[in-house]
């Protein structure tokens, strides 16, 4: 047996008769159980020591050097919100700690969370006025939020930009697999971007192309637009595809919001959406809910939602997503029917989806790469209340100059 196994063995059998592991009240000393979960911290065995660090701090809730080293084996473990709580309330309670407001700190550094590194810094300095390793760290906040903020500038004043996407979905019953791609051109202008667009899909053994322009016209500082129009003389894409809508970012409380319309054509049968949106922006996270509300022809009125959340990484180019959606929407694929295609007819169906996506640069390059995977169960058009499954896929790529 290893030495290292002999060693773990010891310690759990001391923090057994210390009284930590197996009753529910802790009635053991807490500076003997803290050096026992400080060497089982340091030797990798952190899960472990914090079960005994929760433990001491039941009975000793304010014993700082416990609570300050379960939060750092927290951020050690990569988490940094439960970290932070910690922290927190360490501080609120010892505002001359340095060694917390250190920990503290580099919880941010870790998760690049600059301006909350640089807050926290300003904030240490006001207790502990001069501190050299306090001011160490501002100072390596603001350089990191320099070298961000030069990297978006430089990301703004690239004009051009072509992408390429190509995505992909499977089905568990009936239909065959589908393939999308796109082609696009960006063109940044004073006026706002212009975007025109060439989509493919393969669907139901039929071959489609549809030809779209984009525009984000910039009315005012908070204020602008966005318009596309599509058309396809293909039987697998709406002849003509209208949308419209306005944006806002000037609401209080960092909140943005929306109002728009989209309309499609199928000869000779159409469609009228209603959508909007509210967005709120907390911290690295951008929360957002959409509705679509559905005219259609018999009177009734079908809703269907969709909500997402962001968690931005180093910059507003790279972030995790995660949306989910559910209701009644118009079926606009043109699905088949008994081999024919249904390309004249529109159904509400039910369906609920959930989609993650990782948008990411590479080290040194503003070229922006997207990747997403998804699974939506939706209701069969040919059988109502029954249930398909589809899993897709996508990648994208954006390359700027």
């Amino acid at each position: 047996m290893k030495s290292g196994n002999y060693t773990y063995i010891i310690l759990t059998m001391l923090i057994s008769f210390m009284g930590v592991s197996q009753e529910k009240e802790y009635t053991g000393d807490p500076d003997a159980s803290f050096l026992v979960a400080r060497t089982l911290a340091y030797n990798n065995k952190r899960a472990v020591a914090r079960d005994t660090l929760k433990k001491i701090l039941t009975k000793y809730p304010t014993y700082t050097d416990v609570q300050n080293l379960l939060a750092k084996t927290l951020t050690w473990d990569k988490k940094y919100d439960e970290a932070r709580l910690h922290y927190n309330t360490i501080i609120t309670r010892e505002k001359d700690n340095e060694e917390v407001w250190v920990a503290a700190i580099n919880n941010e550094f870790y998760s690049k969370n600059y301006n909350t590194a640089l807050g926290l810094s300003n904030k240490g300095l006001h207790y502990l006025k001069g501190n050299e390793n306090l001011i160490m760290l501002r100072n390596k906040a603001i350089a990191n939020i320099n070298t961000i903020k030069k990297k978006e500038v430089n990301n703004e004043e690239l004009k051009n930009g072509i992408s390429f996407s190509k995505n992909v979905d499977f089905f568990n019953k009936v239909y065959d697999p589908m393939y999308y791609a796109s082609l696009s051109y960006k063109r940044a202008t004073k006026y706002g971007a212009i975007i025109p667009q060439i989509n493919y899909s393969n669907r139901f053994d039929v071959n489609g192309l549809q030809f779209q322009l984009d525009a984000y016209p910039k009315i005012s500082k908070t204020l602008y637009a966005y318009a596309s129009y599509a058309f396809s003389n293909s039987s697998i894409y709406p002849n003509h595809k209208i949308d419209v809508e306005i944006h806002t970012s000037s609401l209080p409380f960092s909140l943005e919001a929306s109002l728009g319309i989209r309309y499609f054509q199928f000869t000779p049968n159409e469609t009228v959406i209603l959508t909007g949106s509210v967005g709120w922006y907390t911290g690295n996270y951008y929360l957002s809910w959409r509705p679509y509300v559905n005219p259609n022809s018999g009177g009734s009125i079908s809703f269907s939602n969709n909500f997402s959340i962001r968690k931005y990484l180093k910059d507003k180019y790279n972030y995790l997503s995660l949306s989910f959606g559910f209701g009644f929407s118009p079926e606009t694929t043109q699905l088949r029917e008994n081999n024919v295609l249904l390309s004249e007819s529109l159904f509400y169906l039910e369906s609920q989806n959930i989609l993650l996506g990782y948008n990411f640069t590479l080290k040194n390059s503003s070229n922006l790469f997207t990747t997403t995977f998804g699974v939506t169960r939706q209701e069969l058009i040919f059988n109502p209340g029954n249930f398909y499954l589809a899993i897709s896929g996508g990648l994208s790529y954006q390359f700027k100059w």
